[in-house]
């Protein structure tokens, strides 16, 4: 069982980058860093040490995990390196009313670097995203941009996802009778995400209406503690057939650990996070 919850972890941290989710993943995503950021203000943080733990308790061979903030709390650092994983640096850097404007993700075979821009009643308006990878034999470059566009309500509308400047498509997002996006659908490939809230219109599900199955699959389940913060989550793997089950906890508003639990409800491991 040694390294597995690294390994879990990794993918889980870096799910975002993968998933195809879009309102979740750049408009969701981004409300949820910027309470995480006021939290580490308002308690005065300057770094986090996340310490991983395999099922028996032992501590993760080879797993490293740290953030650093600066004084201002414009720019953090997040320095992680596994036995599953070659280390990587990953930086964030937020403006005066701290809305993220960049962030940078290195490491020995990729620079990933995503870049932020707002309208004037602060809603994202673009993300441009430039991916540079080499190895011995070439370097391959992909640059992806999304462009949101909203009603006259204030909700996105559309997204343009254009590819290396020319392989345009788009996203199309649709209310529910509570004016939550309820639906996210792929113009080209006709593929489908369903968005689901509680009575205090917080995400609860997301689900995938892919184009070739029948069946409706569940990607992310939320469920939520008594002050509003995620106290479990559920990830499926592509196509279903296999879930985690991440338990949190808090103290302070920070969050203070979480526990992955396999589909058998078998403890993989925990995460621990230090703060100073």
């Amino acid at each position: 069982m040694k390294k597995i919850l690294a390994t879990i972890f990794f993918v889980a941290f870096y799910a975002s980058a993968l998933q195809a989710q879009f309102y979740y993943r750049d408009i969701i995503s981004n409300k949820q860093l910027l309470k995480e950021m006021a939290a580490y203000k308002e308690n005065k943080v300057r770094s986090v040490a996340i310490k991983s733990y395999e099922d028996d308790g032992s501590e993760s061979e080879g797993f490293f995990c740290e953030k650093k903030i600066t004084k201002d709390y414009k720019r953090t650092e997040l320095f992680t390196r596994s036995d599953a994983s070659s280390a990587s640096l990953f930086i964030s850097y937020f403006n005066e009313k701290g809305q993220l404007l960049q962030t940078n993700d290195s490491s020995d075979i990729s620079v990933t670097v995503n870049t932020y821009s707002y309208d004037d009643q602060n809603r994202i308006k673009s993300i441009v995203s430039a991916v540079r990878s080499s190895d011995d034999d070439f370097v391959n470059e992909i640059r992806e941009e999304h462009i949101y566009l909203y009603n006259d309500k204030g909700f996105p509308e559309k997204m343009i996802r254009i590819k290396n400047s020319y392989d345009s498509i788009t996203i199309l997002f649709s209310t529910d009778e509570h004016n939550n996006i309820g639906i996210e659908k792929d113009t080209k490939s006709g593929s489908k995400y369903y968005y689901y809230y509680d009575e205090k219109k917080r995400l609860t599900d997301i689900v995938h209406a892919y184009e070739y199955k029948p069946q409706l699959t569940a990607e992310y389940l939320f469920e939520y503690n008594a002050s509003d913060q995620i106290s479990q989550m559920t990830t499926t793997e592509e196509g279903g057939s296999y879930y985690y089950i991440w338990k949190y906890t808090y103290y302070n508003g920070l969050r203070a650990g979480e526990k992955c639990f396999s589909k058998e409800r078998k403890l993989m491991g925990t995460i621990q996070y230090e703060y100073n």
